[in-house]
């Protein structure tokens, strides 16, 4: 073999490495962006779970009784959250307030859920946030991983930032006279 075929060889295998690394490291990209979607959409499955479950309860305390349901008798605004007497058992809306738990779907990533809740009126065509008792209750749950390197993220630069997926909806109150 003289020279010529030798340098020709080289090349040949500089192209090879370079077209299996480039191949490799595609795939590991497709690999992480795929576990990246099934995490995002296990994570919407238990957001929409949640928000089920919540609208599924009663709106207030006083509404599980038969005496007079009047905005003065819904919980304050400062008092939403568990109520002292249900024993830690969620059994009305507005006692989601405040509560953080962990939950794990299919894939056993644990997963941080916070959830808020507070009254609203609709000024214009948006909801506000009301510091009076309303018929109406907006609960906003979100839900990010609860690992100390992410597994729900995006890159800013070179720095991985977590995500945390938000979903609000309203809550209301009906009576029949």
């Amino acid at each position: 073999m003289n020279l010529g075929q030798t340098f020709l060889t080289f090349g040949a295998f500089v192209i090879l490495t370079s077209a299996i690394l480039n191949f490799n490291r595609l795939i590991v990209e497709s690999d992480v962006s795929l576990a990246q979607d099934r995490y995002r959409l296990e994570a919407l499955s238990i957001l929409n779970s949640y928000a089920e479950k919540a609208s599924q309860k009663y709106f207030d305390e006083v509404t599980l009784s038969l005496a007079s349901k009047t905005l003065a008798n819904f919980s304050a605004p400062n008092e939403l959250g568990p109520d002292a007497g249900d024993g830690g058992e969620i059994d009305d809306f507005d006692d989601y307030h405040g509560i953080t738990m962990v939950d794990t779907g299919r894939s056993s990533i644990a997963y941080r859920i916070n959830f808020e809740v507070d009254y609203v009126t609709l000024q214009g065509d948006s909801f506000v946030t009301s510091l009076t008792n309303q018929y109406h209750k907006r609960m906003t749950i979100s839900i990010s991983d609860a690992y100390a390197d992410p597994y729900l993220y995006h890159y800013v630069g070179d720095i991985k930032v977590r995500d945390t997926l938000r979903m609000s909806f309203i809550h209301s109150y009906w009576f029949y006279n």
